[in-house]
């Protein structure tokens, strides 16, 4: 039946336009831990303050039970001053004062019909899983807020198979779809569907971008089913009010004219310098790698002042993520058992505020390999990619490149300074594009880098051995940024503002590229030193030549060979 209400856009309640969407509970006896009374635990959960919206959801109850809890549980909701909403029941909700709202769901009644039975005063929130849901909502704006989900799976609704998951990148799709520029309009939204302290901070940085951004998470579990509800809310609080900060700060797209084609050799060559006289001592930067490159990584660490760990363990992985400085996830060869290790590290790292590179070899090669990629960019926000053109073509999804395997030539591209910048833009993380020249970029500015040499690319390792020499670079920028605003400095490395690439890292983005720059540039040019040696006679003698250039190389030196410039 075609609905004769209006779809003109409404002039929000004064209300609606004042909710805080930061942490929003939705409740679910049936999740509670045994022994425990619900509104005893409802209580605690609001005491402190943290909780800024509540939806009672009750799916196996009658009408007049739903609207027992529901007017017991505003008393303790109008205590602490939180808005208070009903889960689908529209009767239940008319039962109960004006500022009492309603949310609905897709399949439920429509929204013009629940906007017209509630009249324009009373909070109304709509769940919506697609783009075109949510561009439909913006549209007719009925609507005074959007839940976008499921993030991830639930166990607090049946029926949600894996095809109905959104991820971080769906989600982001969606929250983009919830604002329009043009006309200035947008629908606040939260994120909702398997989010806890774990998720949380995942899943609000991969759902923003700089269309839109989530206003806040919906919790379920990660609330109710804890004896300690206050604590987990006040964690969530953290995470969420930590994102909104950095998301303020980080305003427009970084601009590349802030850099100067003739200060880049400089600036690395001062950042080599304090890597190698770091006050709290080399970085330790662990390590799921290839089982072929792993001993020449860990010695290439050692050389560029760095502490190599090669653990792939699940079970140590929140143990080191208290000690790490950086992390690198390399596909090269991987199991399950590497795989559970990789999602636990990188949570780690995100939750510490470590960098996370991410190296996927061979990527284009194989399912197996493209399905672990996406399972990583799905669970970890990654720092920076590095890759070759096959690679990076593989994760964009172009085909001008075919990975071979996994120790397939880079191959070429027709415009690399795009790729670059617009896969860096998706991915919100620096990326890296290696080859005769090197591309690398931040979503906006693009550096490229002349310098290296062939030999690099005739033995096994030596990619991998640059994933971890730019995660100590990247380290050692943390290290710098955070020891400079202890100091009021106002050096590149920390005074600049914050970016969607680099959110979950304790550093600015413009230091983070420094550091990746950092490293790049010092096996670049060590390799050019290595070659240039009388003692070096082929790939054989080349290793030992580049490790200890690696170790030798001084700012200086960096400085006068540097070859990078600004696209």
């Amino acid at each position: 039946m075609t609905s004769t209400f209006s779809t003109h856009p409404r002039r929000l309640p004064p209300r609606a336009a004042s909710i805080d969407y930061s942490l929003y509970l939705v409740t679910g006896r049936e999740l509670l831990p045994p022994g425990v009374d619900y509104y005893e635990h409802l209580d605690q959960t609001l005491r402190g303050g943290k909780v800024t919206v509540v939806q009672i959801r009750e799916k196996h109850v009658d009408n007049g039970e739903f609207l027992d809890i529901a007017q017991r549980s505003l008393a303790i909701c109008d205590k602490y001053s939180v808005p208070m909403l009903i889960n689908d029941n529209l009767s239940v909700a008319l039962c109960l004062p004006d500022r009492v709202g309603l949310h609905i769901g897709q399949e439920d009644i429509p929204v013009a019909e629940a906007r017209n039975l509630l009249g324009d005063d009373r909070l109304l929130g709509l769940s919506v899983h697609t783009a075109e849901q949510a561009r439909q909502a913006l549209s007719n704006g009925h609507a005074d807020y959007a839940g976008v989900g499921p993030v991830y799976g639930t166990q607090s609704k049946v029926g949600i198979t894996s095809d109905k998951v959104l991820g971080p990148k769906g989600a982001a799709a969606v929250v983009a779809a919830l604002s329009d520029p043009s006309s200035s309009r947008r629908i606040p939204c939260v994120l909702i569907g398997g989010i806890n302290a774990a998720t949380c901070a995942r899943s609000l940085t991969g759902a923003a971008s700089y269309a839109n951004q989530p206003d806040g998470v919906a919790v379920i579990s990660g609330i109710v089913s804890r004896r300690d509800p206050e604590v987990a809310a006040e964690e969530l609080s953290t995470i969420v009010g930590d994102f909104k900060s950095r998301v303020e700060s980080a305003g427009r797209a970084p601009s590349s004219t802030r850099w100067q084609d003739e200060s880049l050799p400089l600036l690395a060559a001062d950042l080599l310098a304090y890597h190698r006289s770091a006050p709290l001592g080399p970085p330790l930067i662990q390590t799921i790698t290839s089982h072929v490159s792993s001993t020449m990584s860990a010695n290439i660490a050692l050389a560029f002042f760095s502490s190599p760990i090669m653990s792939h363990q699940e079970v140590e992985a929140a143990d080191l993520g208290r000690v790490t400085g950086a992390v690198v996830l390399n596909i090269g060869t991987i199991s399950e058992e590497s795989r559970r290790g990789m999602t636990a590290v990188g949570r780690e790292a995100n939750r510490g505020g470590k960098p996370v590179v991410l190296d996927p070899v061979g990527v284009g090669a194989s399912a197996f390999r493209k399905s672990c990629v996406e399972q990583i960019l799905s669970e970890t926000q990654v720092t920076l990619i590095k890759g070759n053109a096959a690679e990076l073509g593989a994760i964009a999804g172009i085909t001008e490149v075919t990975s071979r395997g996994v120790d397939s030539g880079a191959g070429t591209l027709s415009d690399p300074v795009s790729l670059v910048r617009t896969l860096a833009r998706r991915e919100k993380c620096l990326i890296l594009l290696t080859g005769k020249t090197d591309y690398l970029s931040d979503g906006d500015a693009v550096f490229l880098c002349e310098t290296g040499h062939e030999r690099a690319s005739q033995i096994t390792g030596t990619g991998c051995a640059l994933g971890v020499m730019l995660a100590a670079g990247m380290a050692s920028a943390c290290i710098q940024a955070k020891q400079s605003a202890q100091e009021g400095s106002t050096g590149v490395a920390h005074n600049e503002t914050a970016s969607l690439t680099t959110l979950l890292v304790k550093a600015s983005h413009r230091a983070l590229l420094l550091g990746a720059l950092t490293g790049l540039l010092t096996m670049n040019i060590a390799a050019e030193l290595a070659a240039e040696r009388h003692d070096v006679r082929g790939p054989g003698s080349f290793i030992p030549a580049l490790i200890d250039e690696i170790a030798n190389l001084d700012a200086d030196t960096l400085r006068k060979r540097a070859k990078v410039r600004l696209a």
